[in-house]
């Protein structure tokens, strides 16, 4: 599902809207609980309660973004929760790893330090993981940007999380889709060729402050030098008539 339609008009898509932003908070929290606890996209009732309103949950069911039991989905990795509970759509495709899989990566983590113990040898604090790594695109797959590209899901919430991490605000569906046709634009103007582009948007949004919440207006951080920085607060000490704001 994908989170906005980029176009000329900025339409957000129908999801969010029907989410509001208080649903889309409560979204991002409990897949985050579900990613620390591998829960495999479920949402216990006990959780969901905790951390939102019986109307923001209800506005996620009615959004799509949240399953109820019995619900007739046809996607095939949307899970079935238990009378109560609920299940985050298209939460294991293809975005977060399951539970078997982290907790085979785990064992096979354990299983490194046993051989380590059992040769009476001290892992080193600084050897690289052997696991292999995920096949990369081919360079020949690489392309200049979609027009009407969005973030996915997962981007949205890694992005936001990285935010909540270094203590910046979340960014509202209003600021994150400016954001989102600012990083088109700019990946367009530059001519930039890649093959996936979701890290990338990933570290532009992360980078955004709000300027204005209401106008849903941002601006990248570190986009000033420190001269102009010093330039812009002289030019707004003039502007207040000498008075700082």
């Amino acid at each position: 599902m994908p989170w906005f339609v980029v176009d000329d008009s900025a339409h957000m898509h129908p999801k969010l809207l029907a989410a509001t932003n208080a649903g889309l908070g409560l979204w991002l929290r409990c897949g985050s609980y579900a990613a620390q606890h591998l829960t495999d996209g479920i949402v216990p009732a006990h959780v969901a309660k905790m951390y939102g309103t019986p109307g923001q949950i209800r506005k996620l069911v009615a959004a799509g973004l949240w399953h109820e039991h019995g619900h007739t989905c046809p996607h095939s990795k949307c899970a079935q929760p238990a009378p109560g509970d609920f299940y985050m759509h298209d939460y294991l495709d293809p975005y977060n790893p399951s539970r078997v899989e982290v907790e085979n990566r785990r064992r096979r983590e354990a299983e490194k330090k046993q051989r380590y113990r059992a040769r009476g040898e001290q892992l080193p604090l600084d050897e690289p993981d052997r696991t292999p790594p995920p096949p990369r695109p081919r360079r020949d797959e690489a392309g200049p940007i979609p027009a009407g590209w969005q973030p996915s899901d997962a981007d949205v919430q890694a992005a936001q999380l990285a935010r909540a991490d270094v203590g910046a605000p979340q960014l509202t569906p209003q600021q994150l889709d400016t954001v989102t046709r600012r990083f088109v634009r700019r990946m367009t103007d530059d001519q930039v060729r890649a093959a996936t582009w979701g890290g990338r948007w990933q570290g532009w949004a992360e980078r955004e402050r709000a300027e204005s919440p209401s106008a849903g207006n941002v601006v990248q951080l570190g986009a000033l030098t420190k001269s102009q920085q010093q330039r812009a607060g002289l030019d707004r000490l003039r502007q207040n008539g000498g008075h700082s704001a």
